[in-house]
């Protein structure tokens, strides 16, 4: 058994588990006082919050010796831990694999387990667990050439305060410093942050793979927080549209002052998934002027909620041969058993159908359908194909 692979055995971890479950080199509980051996069987130590048994089954552990109910959320479905002294365990089966998130409840109450991995969604830190899928290893930690993430922190008039974007620079970066680049900017959804494209949508694992294999053209990739606050009057106030003035107004021009972009539309796009997929629509459909690629992730056109606008952004459908002249792509992707986006991104099918812009009309507008749901396993999907495209 080579030494990684018995690492991982002591360790009571799957690889493939370990290689996806964080994008950078994970601080792993201890479980009992330090000093003591970290994988050593023992009555004393508290065992991983979540664990891999084989195929799609996990182990549920949550160390609680005062509570009364622990139960969990998977997949939409209740699983109640069983009592054996303080600790509380279930085993259950994940459908599909993947990313799954694992919300734990206490008496009642959601907490977070601390001996489990650790992400963000709905607009909280979650727990989850991504389950291997075999021969769905396109976005794992592989030995090839890796690019490099970077938290760069930039002022903002839009939202009156400092903001931050992740940063990924493709492998050779570093060393070529004659090259210059594309750039992509990447949108996550509501209730997340401008780390979920790294930390669970693994996008820099992605585009390394991709690169190395010579599927995708190296570009740098922008990903900000698109739950815009502002600061007013001593308050944080939250406006999901102002991303749009974010971008061009702050983030753009930082970034091609500090990086080495192309700065020509043909060298610069956008995609989002859910909320970022909507974002993604204003601003690419608005600025045309700005922007040659799209990527609508589980996503929607035409506004709605608390994301409605005037859609005076659809304007740009109305003249089909001048759509055709501003952009080179245009992907739309959902997953088919997406139950929150579904339905709106058929509805934006019907319409650009009505426009005369159904992708047998125009090769820029791609569509592709996904098994999957509203879920991080259908938008590594769709950044993977939309990247293969870009630049080209």
């Amino acid at each position: 058994m080579e030494k990684k692979e018995q690492y991982y055995s002591q360790a009571g971890i799957n690889a493939a588990a370990l290689e996806t479950s964080v994008s950078f080199d994970p601080q792993l509980p201890l479980g009992a006082a330090a000093g003591t051996a970290l994988f050593t069987e023992s009555d004393s130590l508290i065992p991983p919050g979540i664990r891999l048994l084989g195929g799609n089954r996990i182990r549920l552990n949550f160390y609680a010796p005062d509570a009364n109910r622990v139960s969990a959320l998977i997949q939409g479905e209740e699983c109640s831990l069983e009592r054996d002294g303080p600790l509380w365990s279930a085993e259950v089966e994940i459908k599909n694999g993947g990313f799954c998130p694992v919300l734990f409840s206490l008496d009642g109450a959601e907490v977070l387990n601390p001996m489990a991995p650790v992400g963000f969604g709905a607009s909280r830190p979650i727990n989850y667990i991504d389950v291997p899928q075999p021969g769905n290893d396109f976005y794992h930690v592989k030995d090839v050439p890796h690019g490099s993430v970077v938290q760069e922190y930039y002022y903002s008039g839009a939202a009156n305060s400092y903001k931050s974007c992740l940063v990924y620079t493709p492998p050779g970066y570093m060393k070529d410093t004659e090259q210059v680049y594309p750039v992509l900017y990447l949108q996550h959804g509501h209730g997340e942050n401008e780390q979920c494209w790294v930390h669970q949508g693994k996008a820099n694992f992605i585009l390394d793979n991709l690169i190395a294999a010579g599927d995708c053209v190296p570009f740098i990739v922008v990903m900000n927080n698109g739950m815009v606050q502002s600061a007013c009057d001593g308050l944080r106030v939250l406006d999901t549209k102002k991303i749009e003035q974010l971008l061009i107004e702050d983030c753009i021009p930082f970034i091609e002052k500090t990086y080495r972009v192309k700065t020509d539309k043909w060298n610069r796009g956008m995609a989002g998934l859910s909320m970022g997929s909507l974002q993604t629509s204003l601003v690419t459909l608005r600025h045309p002027e700005l922007f040659a690629y799209a990527g609508v992730f589980s996503g929607f056109v035409a506004s709605f909620g608390v994301m409605q606008s005037d859609n005076s952004h659809l304007k740009e459908l109305e003249d089909a041969e001048t759509f055709r002249s501003h952009y080179k792509l245009f992907f739309r992707a959902n997953g088919d058993r997406d139950f929150v986006a579904r339905e709106r991104f058929d509805a934006d099918s019907a319409l650009f159908e009505e426009k005369g812009l159904s992708p047998r009309d125009c090769p820029a507008h791609v569509v592709k359908i996904y098994s999957g749901e509203h879920e991080w396993n259908v938008w590594r999907m769709c950044l993977r194909d939309f990247a293969g495209c870009l630049f080209r």
